[in-house]
């Protein structure tokens, strides 16, 4: 699959969306992008659990391992218990600069850790650091593993956008992370996805849906740490790399769809912003900032939503005692 061509041009709209995401106008008063939601049909309250970005260190240092092993040992106490766990991508920290064989260790050793310590179903969701050995000069773009390979074999995916059902809620799982010609990431959709999602928000209108990304299609975070003056090595990257450029794509499908909320991770920074009925959450990070602290005052953590009967979203950020 190829990345959706789009003609940028540098007006103030431009710049709000590459800063903030696909909702930058909607927060900025340009236009209203959220229309009717309608009822829920069917659907049953449960709960799942809400990981992203646990990102395994090399080695297992700065106990990284014993860091996730806890995180789900508080999964597991949860009552009511979790239906499933989502995984919100970034399982491996450093698999994109290493070799394929390299990155074959390592996520193997996380999902030994993950498979240790917890038997709920999960679904998951690919990240930039989920890609392999594209950082790696000497790696082979042409081995089975490379790039998003290892990902979709490990976890026996045809593509890495699909759906499931749970209780009458439908979930759509998309993958937003795409790479230019120097392998460098980026967020971004894909046609063949955005097809999918139109599709299935068509066919599943009368469910309550949830849509996952990694990378989120709005935030305030960029733009209110510059604000502030304390953007740092955050912004000293592209704003494509924070949030999905093309994110608008999902944001104009929804009006009249039966989208009760859109999770995402990667900024390590827990914010919820509401839109005519949408939760729009962007969780903090099982590993905070990879395992030295929290990120921004957003300690470790993972996010506990529990679904409604008719069609509400109660999502409920939980740290579970870890310290650096």
């Amino acid at each position: 699959m190829t990345p959706s061509k789009k003609n940028p041009s540098y007006s103030r709209r431009h710049f709000l969306r590459q800063i903030l995401g696909a909702g930058a106008c909607a927060v900025a008063g340009l236009d209203p992008i959220f229309g009717q939601i309608n009822p829920a049909s069917g659907a049953e309250p449960f709960r799942f659990a809400f990981l992203t970005d646990l990102h395994l260190l090399e080695g297992g240092a700065l106990r990284s391992v014993q860091g996730i092993a806890a995180c789900l040992a508080a999964v597991e106490k949860l009552n009511p218990r979790p239906e499933f766990i989502l995984v919100g991508g970034d399982l491996v920290h450093s698999s994109r600069e290493l070799t394929v064989a390299g990155a074959e260790r390592s996520l193997d050793l996380f999902l030994k850790t993950w498979n240790d310590h917890t038997a709920l179903p999960a679904h998951w969701i690919f990240g930039n650091h989920d890609l392999v050995a594209t950082s790696n000069p000497a790696a082979s773009p042409n081995e089975p593993d490379y790039g998003k390979g290892l990902f979709r074999n490990r976890f026996h995916l045809s593509n890495l956008f699909y759906s499931f059902d749970c209780k009458g809620w439908h979930f759509v799982v998309l993958d937003d992370i795409a790479l230019d010609p120097r392998r460098n990431y980026f967020g971004e959709l894909f046609d063949a996805e955005l097809a999918f999602l139109k599709a299935h928000l068509d066919v599943h209108r009368d469910q309550p849906t949830i849509v996952s990304t990694h990378i989120p299609l709005l935030s305030n975070l960029p733009l209110g740490l510059l604000l502030a003056g304390k953007a740092g090595a955050a912004l000293g990257r592209k704003p494509g790399t924070l949030v999905c450029t093309n994110g608008s794509a999902v944001i104009d499908d929804i009006p009249g769809h039966n989208v009760r909320a859109i999770l995402a991770g990667h900024l390590h920074f827990q914010e919820e912003i509401d839109l005519k009925g949408v939760r729009v959450i962007n969780s903090g990070a099982v590993c905070g900032n990879y395992w030295k602290g929290p990120n921004h005052g957003c300690p470790e953590g993972f996010g506990v939503v529990d679904l409604g009967a008719d069609g509400s979203v109660a999502f409920d950020y939980r740290t579970y005692g870890w310290k650096a």
